[in-house]
């Protein structure tokens, strides 16, 4: 309901304004004032749509008051009661931006019927932002599904250069550089993803600023590394400052909220698009040090060591060595094997053996008591999961032939946990399609039972089943072949199509039954999408 506030300072002419059936005419009467000093903290708080005001009032005359009005609520519609015909104050009006000038004496009819134009634009202006909205919304989701296909055959090398080019041009990226870079970023302490409004916000805020500097940066949505980021330059000493800005926001911007965290890495440099695949799995190698080191930074390839461990020995005998039991943290393999990729899994298993000190390389018991300990990790992580009757594996040391067999070196035990964790990843992962599945069930069905609601959005379903609206964007697709904008309007069309052939029912009534409150809109969608008007479909023009 459009809402309606009154500044008059004679009581009698308030009075009457104040009395008038405004409910009578889908109208909502929400304060008065007596001037403009009184009315602008009251119009702050209640965010009228429309402002009838007098001009001639004590303390703050209309003039001044529609000034701040329109300069902190640009939307409000601002009609003005004036006993004054002078040009000089109709111009002053016609500056701030105010709807009506209104000359007094105006009965109750001339106002209403001035107030209800106001009113009728106000709708107006709200149906074609949501139009505006839905369509942004609809391409950005096409636009991002296109890029996150564009990135992947990007760096698996399916096409050849020219149509890479030319497939980069279609969504907006000139490729053509001297040097290319790649910067991986999760946002989010979870490795689950569960919708977090906060989380959400911050994403925005990252891909505006990469908007901004989209001649150099390009980002991609995709799961479940989060966003990647192509840098573009000409020098790498450029594409250094590019990385070393977008680090600083990212730290900057999440600062105030740290209780959401983030990580991030940058692979090297290269200086030819086909290399890009390599800046990927250098920035991927990097990014798999999540789970290892800690959490708020951004990691370079470059600085992870990757020197192989020596063994050592003391009178030709191995010697255990120190045994660094801060590396061993158990949440660390629990954090991996639920959100790690099985490509990280010779990096992770590797880099935590190492952590744990050269008592790894040196003595069989302490591996002994790391393959247990990553068993028991592993089997625990499965309960949870609810799948551990898949895990096939039986306990590593049923027999001295095959302790031995992955204990002798560190190499056959890295082996061993290696194919462990593949097991349990690929066990995952079934789990995880099947509940990808059941999210997009749910999602389907709390479309089907609230499509009549014009505020539906992918952000308002993912918060339903409790999933990223990147993330439900993206399983979406995959499980359907439609995005999710696709789906909503073809589920709202096939029920505009049955109410236009089994009910009387008017275009405008069907548009509001299946969340268009606009019905020019409606119609525009529905011949978009039909090839035809709703009275054509109705008279039988085109095939259901």
């Amino acid at each position: 309901m459009i809402s309606v506030f009154l500044v008059e300072d004679e009581f009698i002419v308030r009075e009457g304004i104040k009395n008038m059936n405004w409910e009578a005419y889908g109208l909502s009467f929400v304060g008065e004032a007596s001037d403009g000093e009184l009315a602008f903290p009251l119009i702050k708080k209640k965010h009228p749509d429309i402002v009838i005001t007098d001009i001639c009032m004590p303390f703050m005359d209309g003039l001044e008051l529609s000034r701040l009005v329109k300069k902190e609520l640009p939307q409000t519609k601002i009609l003005i009661l004036s006993g004054h015909e002078e040009f000089e104050y109709a111009k002053d009006a016609i500056q701030i931006g105010v709807e009506e000038y209104l000359l007094k004496p105006i009965n109750s009819d001339e106002l209403l019927q001035v107030v209800r134009r106001a009113a009728d634009k106000i709708t107006e202006e709200r149906q074609a932002g949501r139009r505006d909205r839905e369509d942004e919304a609809g391409e950005k989701e096409r636009r991002e599904h296109a890029k996150s296909l564009f990135f992947s055959n990007l760096i698996e090398g399916r096409l050849s250069m020219a149509e890479l080019l030319e497939k980069a041009r279609s969504i907006g990226i000139e490729l053509a550089a001297s040097y290319y870079q790649i910067m991986l970023v999760k946002i989010g302490r979870s490795t689950f993803d569960s919708y977090s409004a906060a989380v959400n916000e911050m994403n925005d805020k990252l891909q505006n600023y990469i908007s901004s500097k989209s001649e150099h940066m390009v980002c991609f949505d995709r799961e479940p590394e989060g966003e990647i980021i192509l840098f573009m330059e000409e020098s790498k000493e450029k594409m250094e400052e590019d990385a070393k800005d977008l680090a600083d926001f990212l730290e900057n911007m999440l600062s105030e909220k740290p209780e959401i965290g983030y990580f991030g890495s940058v692979g090297s440099p290269v200086s030819r698009i086909r290399e890009i695949s390599q800046a990927y799995e250098t920035a991927a190698h990097a990014f798999a040090y999540r789970f290892l080191v800690e959490g708020n930074q951004i990691l370079r390839f470059e600085q992870i060591d990757r020197k192989p461990v020596l063994m050592e020995r003391a009178d030709g005998e191995y010697h255990v060595g120190k045994i660094n039991f801060g590396g061993l943290d158990k949440t660390r393999i629990k954090a991996f094997l639920r959100g790690g990729d099985s490509e990280e899994i010779p990096i992770f298993v590797e880099e935590y053996l190492e952590n744990a000190g050269d008592a790894c390389q040196n003595s069989l018991i302490f591996r002994q008591y790391i393959v247990m300990d990553m068993y028991v990790a592993a089997s625990h992580f499965l309960e949870q999961l609810g799948d551990s009757e898949e895990f096939s594996r039986k306990e590593p040391f049923e027999s001295p032939v095959q302790m031995e067999q992955v204990l002798q070196q560190l190499d056959t035990t890295i082996s061993y946990v290696i194919s462990l964790f593949r097991e349990v990843m690929e066990i995952r992962d079934r789990h995880t399609k099947e509940h990808n599945s059941d999210i997009v069930e749910l999602a389907k069905k709390y479309i089907d039972k609230n499509y009549i609601d014009e505020d539906l959005s992918l952000n308002t379903v993912a918060a339903e089943v409790n999933v990223s609206p990147n993330h439900l964007s993206a399983i979406f697709s995959q499980k359907t072949g439609h995005t999710f904008i696709r789906y909503l309007t073809d589920v709202r069309m096939n029920k505009a199509k049955e109410l236009l052939k089994c009910t009387t029912m008017r275009s405008s009534e069907i548009s509001e039954k299946v969340g268009y409150k606009d019905p020019h809109y409606f119609s525009h969608l529905f011949k978009k999408n039909q090839g035809c008007t709703p009275t054509q479909y109705r008279e039988g023009g085109a095939k259901g």
